[in-house]
């Protein structure tokens, strides 16, 4: 956990900032499912989502991988999909109303300040999104508290930002042409929990035995460097914050850098194409 910063003022700012770019995640959610349909699943996997599972899935975002433990546990099953965001939750719904699921329920609620009864779920899920938490640890001890006995959790995060390109590099490239200073060490975020000790030790840190850790690749492809940095602009809220209030003249410029900053990685198609390392842990309540 980050002592830098104010927990309460973090998850505000959070709050405000995811509401803020969910709809660029509503846009962009069939390219980027498309790449990481493969995390969803193996997180399913590692959680033992099985036919009948009532599960639960912490800062679940748009509710991309609660739909695929959904569709896993069927009928008889339950998905709960937490989030802090009110935006990224509502269109959660309509992409379950799409998938014409009706075995999942959406609640709005900080993955710190969950409360649900002993034994509630017999599995959790976060991709993504219990690192964002100032004290991930403590949310992963509350967490564990509403599974059965033997419920497992499973959870990811991406690797270090050297593997993670389309992250690290308009983070930098941001940084350097606004004068920027990186955030604390510590600081909750997409590149908080980037080795497998740190993803691991999360659920350790919260009481969850029998801790495992894996990783897999995805590559994710814009058909243009000008794509990609639009991308970025809608989705990313970490950069979207260094950005507020400077000049309109140094965001642009910001912008065109990053665009500058992926050209080297377009073919000769002209399309960008990055690879992205993902880390997954797993443990037993």
């Amino acid at each position: 956990m980050a002592n830098a910063i104010d927990p309460t003022e973090f998850r505000e700012g959070q709050r405000k900032q995811w509401d803020a770019a969910a709809t660029g995640w509503d846009k962009w959610s069939e390219m980027m499912e498309g790449a990481t349909e493969g995390v969803s699943q193996r997180l399913s996997e590692l959680a033992e989502v099985k036919p009948g599972s009532r599960v639960l899935d912490v800062a679940a975002g748009y509710g991309a991988a609660s739909l695929t433990a959904a569709g896993i546990a069927g009928p008889e099953g339950r998905v709960v999909a937490t989030d802090i965001s009110t935006e990224m939750l509502a269109f959660g719904r309509k992409h379950a109303a799409d998938a014409g699921l009706d075995n999942m329920e959406f609640v709005e609620s900080a993955a710190a300040a969950l409360d649900f009864p002993d034994d509630s779920f017999d599995a959790a899920i976060s991709r993504w999104g219990i690192i964002f938490d100032p004290d991930g640890e403590g949310a992963a001890a509350r967490v564990r508290g509403f599974l059965v006995d033997g419920g497992r959790m499973a959870i990811s995060s991406w690797g270090e930002p050297e593997q993670v390109p389309f992250l690290s590099i308009p983070m930098k490239t941001v940084m350097g042409v606004l004068g920027v200073e990186p955030p604390p060490p510590g600081t909750p975020g997409p590149l908080s929990r980037p080795t497998p000790e740190a993803i691991g030790g999360l659920l350790e840190g919260g009481g969850f035995a029998d801790v495992e850790t894996e990783q897999l690749e995805v590559e994710m492809e814009w058909e243009s460097p000008e794509q990609f940095t639009t991308f970025v602009r809608e989705i990313a809220p970490p950069i979207r914050a260094m950005m507020a209030g400077q000049p309109q003249e140094r965001q642009d410029e910001a912008w065109n850098a990053i665009t500058e900053a992926v050209r080297e990685h377009a073919g000769g198609d002209g399309q960008v194409r990055m690879p992205g390392l993902v880390l997954l842990a797993a443990g037993r309540a």
